[in-house]
């Protein structure tokens, strides 16, 4: 992979953690998700009968993976983070393309005409970014989970006859999958905030932009759960280096226990191995399990609103 290789020669690594050896792997390979959404909404804004939509949705993710950028050039703190997260909302407020009637199943429209832009889109953009980001903390996981979600998703905007939107999902599914291929176990580079923060705020653009909010919160609602659980653990909003504890132990056989310490974060991957020891592939494969199941909600209810 050219940016693997890229960054390996700038010293731009971290440490994988979870492997007894703790090898260096590449950082930032996230970028190539990036230039895969930006070269994939270019040319479809030359076929599409909106370009604005296509433009507003790159140029969300391209804002958002800029915060990942400076992350690593200059730590900024948790708070810093999702200020600047937030600011990647202001392409779509600025061209306008957003509807503040968001459905909800069974309830039906909302009227939401100040709440939606002041509130509604940069929280959205803010919690997806990061709670996408909070997620890739193993090999494949953040990519594995994205290309489920985005391929039901997908799925659900076809059935829904929203083709730009549908354009929009299947490409970050297409880019997040070709990242996978070299991000799962044992990852030959990783993404970095560059490419978990920008594929939160696709997903976020693609929701608000299609319409489809509540159905894209269902499809992701594993990586909407874990970040619940860490940051109602920590009591509030931390950067990572700020958090003192694992909460997970590496053994030596390469197994993953939960740690019982009281002030280690409470994570989806801690109530995974809290009955037993897992090994690092296994925690994906839950992950990926539990997001399958998450894309099937997410089209059972779609189902439902249409019918």
């Amino acid at each position: 992979m050219p940016i693997a290789n890229l960054m390996l020669k700038k010293g731009i690594f971290g440490v994988d953690v979870h492997k007894p050896t703790k090898p260096k792997i590449p950082e930032m390979g996230g970028l190539s998700i990036i230039f895969g959404l930006a070269l994939c909404s270019i040319i479809l804004m030359f076929f599409s009968g909106n370009p604005t939509h296509f433009l507003a949705f790159i140029l969300t993710v391209y804002v958002a993976s800029m915060v990942g950028v400076l992350d690593w050039f200059k730590r900024l703190g948790a708070w810093q983070k999702i200020f600047l997260a937030a600011l990647a909302s202001i392409p779509i407020l600025v061209l306008g393309v957003y509807y503040p009637y968001p459905t909800l199943p069974f309830i039906g429209k909302l009227r939401l005409t100040i709440l939606y832009p002041i509130i509604v889109i940069p929280f959205l953009v803010t919690m997806l970014a990061n709670a996408t980001n909070m997620i890739d903390v193993f090999n494949g996981s953040m990519a594995g989970t994205s290309t489920i979600a985005a391929t039901f998703l997908t799925i659900i905007a076809f059935l829904l006859n929203k083709p730009e939107t549908t354009l929009m999902y299947a490409s970050i599914a297409v880019c997040t999958f070709a990242f996978y291929l070299h991000n799962k176990y044992p990852a030959k580079v990783f993404s970095g905030d560059v490419g978990s923060l920008g594929v939160g705020a696709a997903f976020a653009a693609a929701a608000i932009i299609g319409r489809m909010e509540i159905l894209t919160l269902f499809a992701l609602l594993p990586t909407l759960i874990n970040g619940s659980l860490t940051l109602t653990s920590l009591g509030g909003v931390k950067e990572r280096h700020e958090i003192l504890e694992r909460p997970t132990i590496l053994l030596e056989n390469g197994l993953l226990k939960a740690n019982p310490s009281k002030n280690a974060p409470v994570t989806l991957t801690r109530l995974l191995v809290a009955a037993s020891p897992l090994k690092e592939p296994e925690i994906v494969k839950c992950f990926l399990l539990l997001t399958f199941f998450s894309g099937l909600l997410s089209l059972l209810t779609t189902f439902l609103m249409v019918a």
